[in-house]
């Protein structure tokens, strides 16, 4: 098949994978829920066509589908090769406004490059409002990008737009008639509204993708119509764009506070981006207010979909609204108000949207057996296999035991003669090295290794980050207190199986997990920092200490106020932390790695000094200025001056 679309498209020609499952793009779009591989060669259409297959089950699609009420087997997905488009301009026609009930008016999203930044939500694109009837043009909107997507030498890659670029429109107006020309056919074809995406090619050429049934939002009632200006009250926030329209109030949530599974029920979600992991909550949200994004992105479909006001492009939200305060959202108005207006609220509340689907009558039935956690403190005798009652107990004892394997693997395997390699460095760190692939310079066969040999990109970027020059790793050494008191306890003979202080770590090119042990501190670091951004992640353990509880709790506090500001989900709770970040690029991720690193070096003794009432606030801000010793630092307890 493929050297058949060779002849027809020439020798090595790019290809796009993507998902054509059943029920998607009919009733309900399944926008964004399945992944598009785009510029894959011969040689990896395979393995993209797996990675497809498989993305029916990532959890925000199983979400989707589930609360649509549709079983696994209602929707079976095939995946479809097309011809790569190498597109100079993108974009998407409404055949009608979904915001405005299907009016007279087509609008065209337009930005320079492919089109996936539009979809999702990463960039403002150009807008174009078109009469549906002469495809007269009623209005221009240019949009702000500074880069474009494009293939490069077989690859994608993000190129800044020149100046004349930027300052320019995607579209002639020749070229908008033309698309609502064709926009309106295709309409025509399938009896209803429909929403249209399309390529240009760097000679005029226009190619459209697909085309799927548009949701258009319903037309207010005028009793609901109440315009901002029948409230005296002055906004907290204005402008922005109105992406899914609506009305709802709720206890506002920083997407930097915590994890998304700690977003509470009917809360006002406030945040930078709208990332495809929101839509696994989306039945948790009154509303969703958000810096960045677009109108035609994917998730702004589904909050049209699931009734969820969405206003976007607001540039400033995470810095104006505060974490817990009450507020109504007017996304129709592009306002948001302190506290509850129940003046907008009227009949319009988005949280008032029942769903009549099988999925929650079926769900009632089984949260008894699913959701209920009971094995919480894993140190408690009753940690047992015997005392799971729920797939949440089992998921808590399997990832627990799962975890002290990793911790232990260190111990067990970094004084034995197989493949691990010791690290020579100047640090009080016993550290061994497994390569299992890339890790480690090919031309370096001796048992002994420089950290200048390591050629991982993860542990790289940790190690850097170990090595700041203000951490003061030797006024007080290294050393292992566990297996000290294992010693005292066996009458000062040394114990034939002991770990010592060892660190493990299993590196590759472009993955690190790597096993660290202070004293009674331990961590973990798992992280894949390659070329593909949907795929990189870091996920970090965090546990224990030799200080009192007090200090081991506000140490806890310190590294997760860090990680929370540097865009981390944190989970914490008493002396034990775990935190994940995932799908940025890889010379961000690096960089968080980096500062991961000095992170856990400053910490290292921080709850042998922390007391009971001290204030760790200033300690965050020394350590972003760059301060990284902490071990002779006074903080002030909690209100002194």
């Amino acid at each position: 098949a493929y050297e058949e679309m060779e002849e027809h498209y020439g020798a090595g020609m790019l290809t796009a994978v993507r998902s054509s499952a059943i029920s998607e793009d009919s009733e309900y779009s399944f926008a964004g829920q399945y992944r598009t591989i785009l510029a894959a060669k011969r040689e990896t259409i395979l393995l993209s066509y797996l990675n497809v297959a498989a993305s029916k089950y990532s959890p925000e699609a199983l979400f989707y589908r589930i609360n649509l009420g549709l079983a696994d087997e209602e929707a079976p997905i095939a995946v479809l090769v097309l011809a790569m488009v190498e597109a100079v301009a993108s974009g998407i026609v409404y055949t009608s406004d979904p915001l405005a009930g299907g009016d007279d008016m087509l609008v065209i999203h337009a930005v320079h490059g492919l089109g996936e930044p539009l979809a999702n939500g990463a960039v403002s694109p150009d807008v174009f409002s078109i009469e549906r009837l002469n495809q007269g043009i009623i209005r221009k909107v240019p949009g702000r990008q500074k880069e474009e997507l494009l293939i490069r030498h077989d690859k994608l890659m993000a190129a800044p737009l020149t100046s004349e670029t930027v300052s320019s429109l995607t579209l002639s107006d020749s070229e908008v008639r033309q698309l609502a020309s064709w926009g309106m056919a295709i309409e025509a074809l399938f009896g209803s509204p429909q929403d249209v995406e399309w390529a240009k090619t760097k000679d005029d050429k226009f190619f459209l993708l697909q085309a799927r049934p548009l949701s258009l939002e319903p037309v207010q009632s005028a009793a609901n119509k109440s315009t901002a200006s029948d409230i005296k009250l002055e906004p907290l926030l204005r402008g922005g764009q109105r992406a899914a329209g609506g009305r709802a109030a709720g206890t506002v949530y920083q997407a930097g506070m915590g994890g998304l599974d700690d977003i509470p029920s009917g809360a006002v979600l406030v945040t930078r981006f709208t990332p495809p992991s929101i839509v696994r909550v989306m039945n948790r949200l009154a509303a969703v207010v958000a810096d960045e994004g677009s109108t035609a992105g994917h998730f702004a479909t589904v909050c049209r979909e699931f009734g969820v006001p969405l206003l976007v492009d607001t540039q400033d939200a995470t810095t104006i609204l505060t974490h817990g305060q009450i507020v109504t959202v007017d996304a129709d108005q592009r306002r948001v108000y302190a506290g509850r207006v129940e003046a907008l609220l009227q009949g319009d509340e988005a949280g008032q949207i029942v769903r009549d689907l099988p999925y929650f009558k079926k769900l009632r039935a089984m949260l008894d057996f699913i959701t209920p956690l009971k094995l919480i403190d894993s140190r408690s005798a009753d940690f047992l296999p015997s005392s799971c009652r729920s797939m949440h107990d089992i998921i808590r004892y399997t990832h627990e035991q799962a975890v002290q394997a990793m911790f232990s693997l260190g111990d067990r395997i970094s004084g034995s003669s197989g493949r691990a390699r010791e690290l020579q460095t100047d640090l009080p760190l016993e550290v061994y090295l497994l390569d299992v692939g890339g890790g480690i310079d090919d031309d370096t066969s001796a048992r002994n290794i420089l950290p200048e040999q390591v050629c991982s990109i993860p542990f790289g970027a940790i190690w850097r980050g170990m090595s700041q020059v203000g951490i003061d790793w030797h006024s007080h050494s290294h050393f292992d207190w566990k297996n000290f008191d294992d010693v005292a306890l066996a009458g000062g003979m040394a114990m034939k199986n002991a770990g010592d202080y060892a660190s493990y770590a299993v590196i590759g090119r472009d993955y690190l997990n790597f096993n660290m042990r202070f004293g009674y501190h331990f961590t973990l670091v798992d992280a894949l920092c390659g070329r593909d951004a949907r795929a990189n992640y870091c996920q970090f353990r965090f546990a224990g200490g030799g200080g009192n509880y007090s200090g081991r709790a506000l140490r806890i506090e310190f590294v997760t106020i860090v990680l929370r500001r540097l865009g981390f989900e944190v989970d914490s709770r008493a002396d034990l932390l775990d935190a994940r970040i995932s799908g940025i690029k890889c010379k961000k991720l690096g960089h968080k790695l980096e500062v991961l690193g000095a992170l856990l070096g400053s910490t290292k003794l921080m709850d042998m000094i922390l007391k009971d009432g001290m204030d760790v606030r200033p300690y965050v801000e020394r350590f972003f200025a760059g301060e990284y010793d902490f071990s002779s630092l006074r903080v002030k307890a909690a209100g002194e001056q």
